[in-house]
């Protein structure tokens, strides 16, 4: 069975637009901690903060992050 994982997008997006965190971080309400750890893929949005982050960095919400398949590891 094929295991998967959400990539987060966001600092990558973030980066490209130029935006700061400081601007971003008023707009969708959130502290630095909240978005520090979205940007690094620990914890992800919430589907109203997705779409309010989307629409702030001119993006989709399913930009903001991308399902990867994980390898599986064997079992002895």
């Amino acid at each position: 069975m094929k295991k998967y994982k959400l990539k987060s997008n966001i600092g990558e997006l973030i980066e490209k637009s130029g935006l700061r965190n400081d601007y971003i971080r008023k707009h969708v309400d959130v502290k630095q901690k909240q978005l520090w750890n979205w940007k690094k893929g620990v914890s992800f949005p919430t589907l109203e903060k997705a779409f309010i982050l989307a629409k702030i960095l001119g993006c989709q919400v399913d930009d903001l992050a991308e399902l990867v398949e994980v390898e599986e590891e064997e079992e002895c």
